[in-house]
């Protein structure tokens, strides 16, 4: 096959490809851009990747072993297992051995954040600042208190409306999963929140029920995400971005490419996946983007992790910021220059 990449050209392909012509920078000024937020975004702040959660929740178990009958070997073995697998397990052992409330302060001690921190953070403001429709695999809490807390002012300049206006942004329960949400500045859980964690989708049994694979549509629920996701997916106005999944948590993202993208009857070509990568990797990111392109229509954008980490997604958001109508504001030393530039050039003047 002929390689889409090279290692030369993944050093730069994100900056170079993502110009204002580039259909994602279109949507987002245009109010129809939608984000799949995933773990890659909130490591930053000491939460746990996909497969942190799952060796946390292996070590759980094994704490409580009077309850569980977890020993060391048994739990160091399952550590070399895939990582649904280890959570599939988990939360059966944990449901049938702990309480409700136990397994509640686990998930909220993992997943939950505060203000302080996630503003200090700072990728998740830059991230809202974008005006993007916000769609997540996270359980976390990050996304939502930049919502909930506005106002923040938009690509358009205007406030949005904040709680206390009786103006709902954060969705967890699929119940309220219609096309009425789609709307700039919401985020919605599409694998539940820890909010509630009966609303977390975890296990196969979970994703299973969630997608309907294997023609299973319990509780008749999985019509209600379907529909939303076809809805998403099948719309020419909506440009689909993927940010924050690294290879690791590329296995989340199967369940929604194989049980709701792939529902989708026309692929329309709007579905990008950012993709956190070295620079080396050239063969694995061109056999992957071969994949998800002629299996669910994604594209891959790979972004050049080599130097900064995962740190590159914050120079990826002040370059969608500065591209786009937002209200990005300068720092300091960008301003120095600009201004040590303009005096270069009147000298010549």
């Amino acid at each position: 096959m002929d390689l889409e990449f090279t290692r030369e050209k993944i050093e730069t392909y994100f900056f170079d490809k993502l110009t204002n012509s580039h259909p994602i920078l279109k949507a987002l000024n245009s109010g129809k851009l939608i984000i799949f937020v995933g773990a890659g975004m909130s490591v930053h702040l000491g939460l746990p990747s996909w497969r942190e959660f799952a060796i946390k929740y292996l070590e759980i178990i094994y704490k409580n072993s009077q309850t569980t009958s977890m020993n060391f070997k048994t739990k160091e073995g399952l550590k070399t297992e895939d990582t649904k697998k280890i959570l599939s397990l988990c939360e059966y052992i944990g449901k049938k051995n702990l309480l409700d409330n136990q397994l509640e302060g686990y998930y909220k001690s993992w997943f939950e954040t505060d203000k302080s921190n996630v503003l200090n953070g700072r990728l998740y403001e830059k991230l809202y600042r974008l005006n993007a429709i916000y769609l997540t695999t996270n359980y976390d809490n990050a996304l939502d208190l930049i919502a909930e807390d506005g106002p923040i002012v938009g690509n358009n300049g205007d406030k949005s409306k904040t709680p206390d206006n009786g103006y709902k942004k954060v969705y967890y329960d699929i119940s309220e999963f219609t096309n009425e949400i789609l709307k700039p500045q919401n985020v919605i859980h599409v694998h539940g929140s820890v909010k509630d964690i009966s609303t977390m989708i975890i296990s196969y049994g979970d994703y299973i029920k969630r997608y309907g694979l294997n023609g299973n549509l319990h509780e008749n629920k999985r019509d209600v995400y379907s529909d939303f996701m076809t809805e998403i997916f099948s719309q020419k106005d909506y440009v689909v971005l993927f940010m924050g999944y690294g290879l690791e948590e590329i296995e989340i993202l199967q369940f929604l490419f194989e049980g709701a993208i792939k529902d989708s009857k026309s692929y329309c070509n709007n579905r990008y996946l950012l993709l956190p990568c070295f620079s080396d990797d050239y063969l694995k990111i061109s056999y992957l983007s071969d994949y998800y392109k002629n299996n669910f229509g994604v594209s891959v954008i790979p972004c050049n992790m080599s130097e900064k980490g995962y740190n590159i997604l914050e120079d990826v958001l002040d370059h969608l910021l500065i591209l786009s109508k937002g209200t990005y504001q300068e720092n300091d030393e960008v301003k120095e220059l600009k201004e040590g530039l303009k005096a270069i050039e009147e000298m010549f003047l």
